[in-house]
């Protein structure tokens, strides 16, 4: 096993990554429901092409934590790992993601600018799926 070890529910020891892959599909499928959801009413009130920009900026929050998790992980497993490494990468990442929404947005705008509010929803969806959990944790062993 990779990286420390937590005990899950079960009792049962498994490593972080294991914990954070999970952490992660769920966070997939809530972000796949909310997408499906905001499509449906989106359709509903006549602004389908809004509800789609909104699901592909879930895509693209989606492909930008995928992204950030293999970067995390070869950085870390290389053999100097290096915090201008992870600088460099997370800077170049986000700058890509952000220039790709913001050309998005300006060529296909009114409804464009719903792959901006699919980016943030899916952060608060991975914040709130990750982050969440460990506050409990923290507070229960305290």
């Amino acid at each position: 096993m990779h990286g420390p070890t937590t005990r899950w529910d079960e009792g049962e020891a498994v490593s972080q990554v294991d914990v954070n892959r999970l952490r992660m599909r769920r966070a997939t499928a809530i972000a796949l429901a909310i997408g499906v959801l905001v499509l449906m009413a989106a359709g509903v009130f006549e602004r389908l092409l809004l509800g789609v920009f909104i699901s592909a900026g879930l895509g693209l929050g989606w492909l930008n934590a995928q992204v950030t998790w293999m970067s995390i992980v070869r950085i870390t497993d290389s053999e100097t790992p290096s915090k201008q490494k992870m600088a460099l990468s997370s800077a170049s990442r986000l700058l890509l993601l952000t220039g790709l929404a913001i050309v998005i947005a300006m060529f296909t705008r009114p409804y464009g600018i719903g792959i901006f509010f699919g980016l943030a929803l899916f952060q608060i969806i991975l914040v709130l799926h990750t982050v969440v959990p460990e506050v409990k944790g923290l507070r229960q062993s305290s």
